[in-house]
């Protein structure tokens, strides 16, 4: 018991580290504290949910008691320590009453994704209302910004007032939707590294599952079409219904990766399409759209199982 509480704080301060190390200012930091939720979330697979709350907690203490900044624990609080406990504790849950062995056992990948799609929603609107949010003030704010760092091109009429005017109403339009978005890739990234960890490493039992098996609930498509939109159509968006379109329509986008995997693993060329398809989102971001309508079709319907239907008969 002594050694587990011991490694659960240990848990903790690696997470605060992580979390705190952006403060350094250096670039590094940055993919420092995308890892942030990792240990913790090793940590619950490990050990259990307990032994995450401790490093949680301790991570919390030891944030408020070096920064003295209530902002940065509440940040690390709901940025990072929450999802991390709800993912983790949701990838540990499991039906007794089947084989462990048995992937049906466990708690669905895409209903905890699902949580945590929902869980950014939230803290999104929390961290809003802590924080004063407002679309019209964090317009001002970044505008009076640029007009002290571009005074000498405003000058030259290099660039307008209305055209700074314009990139500050599309940057905070823009922002909730890429914070929910970001706050669902990291969330579930640190997921999936922390289940192998466990898995490797410890003793936690989850089978493997391939990326094609994942399974997205088909209101989730739902909500992100019908937000996607209501943003389009009217041209403008409320931030609560950006970061909603945000959360959503990344899960639309894991599946549409899953159906890609799933369609093309009985081609020959899998891996050389694999290859182009990342590499050119990577390259150009925009076909990263087309994998968002393919996420669409699979759910709306069933392309992988239609595929498994023919491919059996």
């Amino acid at each position: 018991m002594t050694q587990i509480l011991l490694i659960s704080i240990g848990a903790g301060l690696l997470s605060a580290l992580l979390f705190a190390s952006i403060l350094t200012g250096s670039l590094i930091a940055i993919v420092m504290q995308i890892f942030a939720q990792l240990p913790l979330q090793t940590a619950s697979l490990t050990f259990g949910p307990r032994a995450s709350f401790i490093g949680a907690f301790a991570a919390i203490v030891a944030l408020l008691f070096v920064s003295g900044l209530p902002s940065q624990t509440i940040s690390f609080a709901l940025n990072f320590a929450t999802p991390a406990l709800i993912a983790s504790y949701l990838a540990g849950l499991k039906n007794t009453d089947i084989p462990e062995d048995d992937l049906a056992a466990w708690f669905p990948l895409g209903r905890i994704l699902t949580v945590i799609a929902g869980t950014s929603f939230i803290v999104f609107v929390l961290l809003s209302f802590y924080s004063g949010f407002t679309p019209d003030e964090a317009v001002t704010a970044i505008e009076t910004q640029a007009l002290i760092l571009l005074e000498p091109t405003i000058e030259s009429g290099q660039i307008t007032l209305e055209t700074i005017n314009q990139l500050a109403v599309f940057f905070v339009a823009l922002f909730p939707f890429v914070a929910a978005a970001g706050f669902v890739v990291v969330t579930t990234l640190n997921l999936v590294l922390a289940i192998r960890i466990a898995r490797r490493y410890g003793t936690f039992k989850r089978p493997p599952s391939g990326i094609q098996s994942l399974e997205i609930p088909r209101i989730v498509h739902i909500i992100a079409l019908a937000s996607l939109a209501m943003i389009w159509t009217s041209g403008m968006s409320h931030p609560f219904l950006a970061a909603i379109a945000g959360a959503s329509s990344t899960l639309v986008v894991f599946a549409g990766f899953a159906a890609l995997h799933a369609l093309t693993s009985r081609l020959s060329a899998q891996r050389i399409i694999l290859f182009a398809t990342y590499g050119s989102i990577i390259l150009f971001t925009f076909p990263l759209l087309l994998i968002l309508i393919l996420g669409w079709i699979d759910g709306f319907l069933n392309l992988r199982g239609r595929s498994s239907d023919r491919a059996s008969n």
